[in-house]
């Protein structure tokens, strides 16, 4: 694929996929948006908002739309659409409104598009992407849900600051649901190729201090920002911005999205949660493995059994 001939295609133009138009746009990751929403107004006024800027920026093309057939030839599609979490509602909670919704919508993406790679930032991430996976006739590698990649990037952020170096430096994982159930995989954590726990760090810190701050603030990050400004959306569009560039780039990174884990996790083959993948063009080219503790492996089987009861709880 080639990023500068590239059409990706953004399902909903609410507040979470205006802001991946606008991301894919600022980004230069392709050559043409569709942005979709049932209200062609809607899809209008955000895309000529959008279209303003683009002057100042790589050329890029716009299409409004409120029919499905527009997504025809593109060759990713981020699907946004659905209920966002209201004040402190959990994104497990949002399931039953918007189950319904994902089935629907990728049963018309298989109509139109089923040579897509589809990219699920919508929530709950994990359990919505089971369903999609279960409902489409595309194979599975080509579709990833956004899984625990704005955790990962949170905690790698916050501890990049902490100790002062450069984000890309820290390299740790949020493993399992985006979610209340999350895990971070301490065990493994480097800061560059030395191990956090071996690393010196800043005066009056401590690793257990670290450790018991931010699991909190990874999971409640979400809430407290949808306290302060109605809910998230540049963090988790940037994120979308950067699967599909990754995606159109072969670029073969490794990103935690939501599929379903290998048996090395002992959680069930069913079950779809955030794990370590390398990501290029032909989508989700290979699962990886992180070797966890076990707190760790006993976290990520409590967050597997969460969200295949959510699942359960649908069909």
């Amino acid at each position: 694929m080639n990023s500068k001939l590239s059409k990706v295609g953004v399902v909903g133009a609410g507040r979470v996929g205006a802001a991946v138009a606008n991301a894919l746009v600022m980004m230069g990751v392709c050559v043409s948006v569709v942005l979709y929403n049932r209200t062609k107004d809607k899809a209008e006024g955000e895309a000529w908002d959008i279209e303003d800027a683009i002057p100042l920026l790589e050329e890029c093309d716009i299409l409004p739309t409120d029919k499905y057939e527009d997504f025809a030839d593109c060759d990713v599609i981020v699907i946004t659409i659905g209920a966002q979490a209201s004040e402190g509602q959990s994104r497990l909670e949002l399931l039953s409104d918007n189950a319904d919704i994902m089935r629907s919508t990728i049963k018309e993406l298989d109509r139109v598009a089923p040579d897509a790679i589809l990219i699920i930032i919508s929530n709950p991430v994990d359990v919505l992407t089971r369903i999609a996976i279960k409902t489409s006739t595309r194979p599975e590698n080509l579709i990833i849900g956004s899984g625990t990649v704005l955790d990962t990037a949170r905690v790698r952020y916050q501890l990049g600051k902490l100790i002062n170096i450069s984000k890309q430096d820290a390299n740790i994982y949020v493993i399992g649901e985006h979610g209340d159930t999350s895990v971070i995989v301490w065990s493994n954590a480097l800061i560059g190729a030395i191990p956090l726990e071996k690393f010196s760090l800043p005066q009056g810190t401590s690793l257990d201090k670290i450790k018991s701050e931010y699991v909190e603030n990874t999971r409640k990050r979400a809430y407290a920002i949808g306290e302060r400004k109605g809910g998230t959306s540049h963090g988790i569009s940037t994120v979308a911005a950067q699967l599909v560039d990754t995606v159109l780039r072969d670029e073969k990174q490794i990103f935690t999205v939501s599929v379903k884990a290998d048996s090395e996790y002992k959680i069930g083959e069913e079950v779809v949660l955030g794990l370590p993948c390398i990501i290029g063009k032909k989508g989700i080219e290979r699962k990886l493995h992180i070797p966890l503790s076990e707190e760790e492996q006993s976290g990520l089987e409590h967050s597997a059994e969460k969200l295949n009861e959510a699942y359960e709880s649908v069909m």
